[in-house]
């Protein structure tokens, strides 16, 4: 077995003295495995580099063994750093069974109704994670209604056979907005996401119950929607600082666009946190190093995808019949910025 790549399961069973079914097994994790036996097959795998052939693999059990990842087709998605540690958290789940990751760029806004049915029925994926999907997606109502194995990741949907994972949204407004008053800001601006995101939708209405228990008034004039475009959410947070009766606190509805308003508040003379707090929400790696640093609501990122990733291959394994509809508990970083 000196050439790795030509290693076999024949190989490494005729080496551990086992057929080469009780190896199979072991690599599946289909079928009782003895210890011994198990530890005697990992030593010859690890010493001899074995990689499963997946092809042979997929056309043996008729899987493709493929778990597709939608992206936005938009500008610099795989540098964002949400999506990339979810994609993470993804890969990592299902690595560990012997599937392999493969990205779907698409288009948020349209597309052909049956453009992610179309995945299954070309045999190119096992099953499917959606990110950054927005409400009422026809390509999502028909996944449902063909009862396809797919999840959709930071996206409410209550129907049947859908899946999802999230975030208690509101929870984290609450946090923020119950952290500011405790601090004793009571002018408090909100920019917002796309509200055709429901996670948007969540935090809007979050930031409002919330503002709304501490009997603070929401001024529809100090609500900006940033589109959770960092450039966006620059230009349009001007409007806040344009008369002389400003807010003293502005919460952003991600981390990107805190930083496109801390930017734009530096620049009217301005200065953070002395003169405005801002605060984000899902706390990406950035937060920690941007000038001030940002104080921010905790999601569990990659932690969602490891879930998404699970999700799918209970999915795949078992066929679960109720829906799996999970929100995950944030937490509230402060940092500098607030």
């Amino acid at each position: 077995m000196s050439k790795l790549s030509k290693t076999t399961i024949a190989d490494i069973a005729r080496e551990a003295g086992v057929s080469a079914m009780t190896v199979s097994r072991y690599l599946s994790g289909k079928g009782p495995v003895a210890k011994d036996t198990a530890r005697r097959i990992q030593e010859i795998i690890d010493r001899s580099g074995y990689q499963p052939n997946y092809l042979a693999r997929s056309l043996s059990s008729k899987k493709s063994m493929v778990i597709g990842v939608t992206i936005p087709r938009i500008e610099h998605a795989l540098m964002d750093n949400y999506l990339a540690q979810v994609l993470s958290g993804i890969t990592d789940a299902v690595l560990l069974h012997d599937y392999r990751v493969m990205l779907f760029p698409f288009n948020p806004n349209e597309g052909e109704a049956n453009e992610f049915v179309n995945l299954f029925r070309s045999k190119i994926i096992d099953g499917l994670v959606l990110l950054k999907t927005l409400h009422g997606d026809e390509r999502i109502r028909l996944l449902a209604k063909n009862q396809l194995p797919f999840v959709l990741v930071n996206h409410k949907y209550y129907a049947p056979h859908v899946h999802f994972i999230d975030v208690n949204n509101e929870q984290g407004m609450r946090l923020v907005v119950e952290y500011l008053v405790k601090k004793g800001h009571r002018k408090i601006a909100f920019v917002s996401g796309d509200l055709r995101e429901t996670n948007a939708r969540d935090r809007l209405n979050g930031f409002v119950k919330a503002m709304g228990q501490n009997g603070l008034e929401v001024r529809d004039d100090w609500i900006v929607y940033g589109q959770f475009n960092q450039q966006i959410a620059y230009e349009r947070s001007a409007c806040l600082f344009s008369d002389t009766e400003r807010p003293h606190a502005v919460v952003c509805s991600d981390d990107y666009m805190a930083i496109g308003v801390i930017r734009r508040i530096k620049e009217i003379g301005l200065r953070v946190p002395e003169d405005v707090v801002v605060t984000g929400f899902d706390d990406i790696e950035i937060a920690a190093y941007t000038r001030p640093a940002l104080t921010t609501v905790r999601q569990p990122i990659e932690k969602i995808g490891h879930l998404a990733g699970k999700i799918l291959l209970n999915l795949l394994r078992d066929g679960i019949k109720n829906p799996v509809r999970r929100l995950l508990k944030v937490e509230l970083i402060v940092r500098e910025s607030a």
